[in-house]
């Protein structure tokens, strides 16, 4: 260890050794709990300086006042599921907020107080107590608000929106370490730019009375993917301008490499919003006959609960991967996409790694989230398909491969009509020199009321790992 880094350890364990309530856990100290709560979706094996665990609110300003001061450089993390492995960096200090998981409904019923540490699945739990739901992703060991404050597509976005507009007031630790509500234009920017002017340790979001959903996944077997995948697409395309799908049907396309099944495998993940069942079934099986090339062998669509659906789609997700998201936004899936799509997902391109994931979410035009918005930074408001190359591998040696398919793959995307792709990719799934790139595209017209967000909040820049990178 280098001797700033030893110096570094040697403050944070005085310190903190007058602090109780914040645990610090390093490899020298506390090793065993260090290497259990270390790990992160992608790239596992990153293993920072030290983590603190604060268990209040006060906690956390106790924390960054004391890293401020000394100029320490830290990340924050919830989930640990950026696709970019940055809440955990080699030889930097992680502040793991995810003790901070309380859920406080208010007396209404129209919203809820939820901890910055929350993870989806857990605010399922709490919320079902009560027969309410938010917004929220496909995934339950996911961090909520950092899933929502940068956008938050999902399963409930047609119906309820976004997850970023679910968002009505924070409690942020500001770079001082003061404990402050967010004012309007704070929780502005809160809204698609994040963590970039504190460490968010409360929201309060809508929530929306919803017991039960209709909700599984359909596999498809076909003898020519490429086939069945455009097919779909032109049959899907056709059916939204011909019909009014309703907004209660989410559809999230995916092609799974599904070892040791022969060849790659088009599954579509359905979830139904409303409480007429038996419509929701109708649509289940129209969507399912949209594929005649291909045979449904397995359906497990039924009536369930949100956090029961998401615990049965996060057995989906491979853990201890590395690797990382490419992505594109693209206005609609044309044939010339759905070309490229269909080339990179055959069994002749697609690697065999059990991890590797090709998916779409759409932002539909009848989402309350698909129109512009005064209150919030996040820029793609239009109608459109985020594409997911989800190029990690569970084997190591699989990496050098599926990160080149993953390149390539969104290479392509890429030289189809530009007429036809969002200036707005989606922030989350960028890596830092993309979005270096492309900040006006990223946030428009929304660029110069962050930056000088940022240098009133935080002139030295003390949340400077934040994803946005302002």
């Amino acid at each position: 260890m280098d001797p700033e880094s030893t110096k570094t350890l040697e403050q944070l364990s005085s310190f903190f050794s007058s602090h109780p309530s914040i645990t610090l856990l390093t490899p020298f100290l506390n090793s065993i709990s260090f290497n259990t709560l270390r790990p992160t979706f992608v790239n596992p094996n990153s293993t920072p300086l030290a983590i603190l665990r604060p268990s209040s609110t006060e906690d956390v300003s106790i924390i960054v006042q004391f890293l401020a001061s000394r100029d320490i450089p830290f990340t924050v993390r919830v989930g640990g599921h950026d696709m970019h492995g940055r809440s955990a960096v080699d030889g930097c200090v992680v502040l793991d907020l995810r003790l901070l998981n309380h859920v406080v409904v208010n007396e209404d019923k129209k919203t809820a107080a939820i901890g910055g540490g929350i993870l989806i699945g857990d605010l399922l739990s709490a919320l079902e107590m009560h027969g309410l739901v938010t917004p929220v992703g496909t995934v339950s060991s996911v961090g909520y608000v950092g899933w929502a404050m940068y956008g938050g597509y999902g399963p409930y976005s047609s119906v309820y929106g976004l997850g970023v507009d679910q968002i009505v007031g924070a409690k942020v630790v500001n770079a001082s370490g003061e404990v402050i509500d967010a004012d309007e234009e704070l929780l502005k920017g809160i809204k698609g730019a994040g963590g970039a002017f504190g460490v968010i340790v409360e929201v309060e979001v809508r929530v929306y009375e919803l017991e039960s959903i209709l909700a599984g996944t359909l596999l498809f077997t076909s003898t020519d993917l490429p086939t069945t995948l455009r097919t779909f697409t032109s049959a899907y395309n056709a059916l939204t301008h011909s019909t009014a799908i309703p907004a209660a049907l989410n559809l999230f396309p995916a092609v799974l490499p599904s070892p040791p099944m022969p060849t790659p495998t088009f599954a579509l993940i359905v979830t139904w919003t409303s409480p007429d069942h038996s419509a929701g079934q109708e649509w289940i099986n129209r969507i399912a006959t949209l594929t005649p090339s291909a045979t449904v062998t397995a359906n497990t669509v039924q009536s369930t609960a949100p956090k029961a659906w998401a615990d049965e789609v996060s057995k989906l997700v491979a853990t201890n991967v590395q690797g990382r998201m490419y992505t594109i936004s693209l206005r609609q899936i044309t044939q010339e996409v759905s070309d490229v799509i269909a080339r990179y997902t055959s069994p002749e391109k697609m690697p065999r790694d059990p991890a590797l994931l090709f998916d779409m979410h759409e932002l539909r035009s009848v989402s309350p989230s698909a129109n512009h918005k005064t209150d919030s930074v996040f820029n793609a408001r239009e109608p459109h398909f985020v594409v997911e190359i989800c190029a990690i591998a569970a084997n190591p040696e699989n990496l050098e491969t599926v990160l080149k398919w993953g390149e390539e793959f969104q290479g392509a995307l890429k030289r189809t009509d530009r007429g036809n792709i969002l200036p707005a990719s989606y922030i989350s799934f960028l890596a830092r020199e993309e979005i270096e790139r492309n900040m006006g595209g990223v946030f428009g017209g929304h660029l110069g009321f962050l930056t000088e967000l940022k240098r009133r909040l935080d002139p030295v820049n003390v949340f400077r790992a934040a994803i946005s990178n302002l």
